[in-house]
């Protein structure tokens, strides 16, 4: 399983008109991503043969709307043995918004799942996104996102940005700070290959390219002027670095950090800064969770029980380990979910 994460501010979470919940049937196919949208708010995949189905949780994973409800069948598609979703790729853009793309046609709703359209005609241009839309956090790749997004949460419309991208290049992760900034990187292979922030809603960019030889590994902003980013060279050392000018200069803040198949970054509660990688030999790796709360000048570990699934595992303002309940055969039933690395909530993920 892997995750996507999707929430941002506390207290802007869900929207009206969520399928009723009930107890989630057994189904064939395979999991797919979960998108965290809000504390006790999310939504889950379901990848069968040419088939995506879609659950939602609004109480923090103990029901979840039925999976019929919502699915999505792809177009020209013959079932059988490796084609299962092999059409198919998919973003949750929040509650009630998803985004598919069929084999270069890209397919949009805003209605929990019931109903498509055209995504090309439906998603709205604009020059800057409004103040009531919420930009769409990705981390790791951001799937059918291509440029950065925002989505209305009242209503599930979707805007994209009129102007001159800061980079040619596709969009590899986007941050929404608290105060409305936008801090994004850009990938070409091997990485993510350049940072850009924009403080006015997508209307102008500040870019900036890693020295030669190091690569983004992630990128968040506290504000528009204070962010932090984590890099690692051409021998997979990792370093964390902080600007406090938008993206303009930047100080290293912690080194030797250790190497990992991925790391994911998020500002949490307080200014805390949250880390989750994974620690130990290939054989039996864990996640942890690293927390600074000095300006990135040290990131101690937290807690380290968590499974090594390779998933983001973080959202703004939130991070989580996945946890197997014993008998679960090895596999993540739910999350254990913080803000600060101090106090942990329990939610579960849906059932097959």
């Amino acid at each position: 399983m892997t995750v996507a994460p999707l929430v941002a501010q506390p207290g802007r979470f869900g929207s009206e008109g969520r399928p009723t919940s009930s107890p989630v049937p057994a189904l064939p196919g395979k999991p797919g991503d979960f998108t965290l949208t809000g504390p006790q708010s999310g939504v889950d995949v379901r990848v069968e043969d040419c088939l995506l189905r879609f659950a939602g949780t609004s109480d923090g994973g103990r029901t979840w709307s039925d999976w019929n409800d919502a699915r999505y069948a792809a177009v020209d598609c013959e079932p059988g043995p490796g084609r299962a979703g092999k059409s198919l790729e998919y973003s949750v853009l929040g509650d009630r918004t998803y985004l598919v793309r069929d084999d270069g046609s890209r397919r949009l709703s805003t209605d929990y799942g019931r109903t498509w359209q055209d995504a090309d005609q439906a998603i709205i241009g604009v020059r800057a996104f409004p103040e009531t839309a919420r930009p769409v956090p990705c981390q790791f790749t951001c799937g059918v996102m291509d440029e950065p997004l925002a989505v209305e949460p009242s209503t599930g419309r979707v805007y994209r940005l009129t102007g001159t991208p800061p980079s040619p290049l596709r969009l590899f992760s986007l941050y929404p700070a608290s105060d409305g900034s936008i801090w994004t990187t850009y990938y070409q292979t091997g990485g993510a290959a350049i940072g850009a922030r924009s403080a006015d809603r997508g209307v102008t960019w500040t870019t900036w390219t890693p020295p030669t030889g190091t690569s983004l590994l992630a990128l968040v902003g506290v504000d528009s002027q204070e962010g932090y980013q984590l890099v690692s060279d051409a021998n997979g050392a990792v370093t964390l670095e902080r600007t406090t000018d938008g993206g303009a200069m930047w100080s290293t803040t912690a080194t030797g950090l250790p190497k990992g198949p991925h790391w994911d970054l998020t500002v949490g509660a307080k200014g805390a800064l949250l880390a989750v990688t994974q620690a130990g030999p290939d054989g039996n790796r864990r996640a942890e969770l690293r927390v600074s709360r000095d300006e990135g000048r040290s990131l101690t570990v937290a807690r380290g029980d968590g499974l090594p699934t390779g998933s983001v595992s973080v959202a703004p303002g939130y991070a989580w380990l996945f946890r197997g309940d014993s008998g679960s055969g090895g596999e993540a039933d739910h999350l254990v979910l913080t803000q600060d690395g101090r106090m942990w909530d329990k939610f579960l993920l849906a059932s097959p």
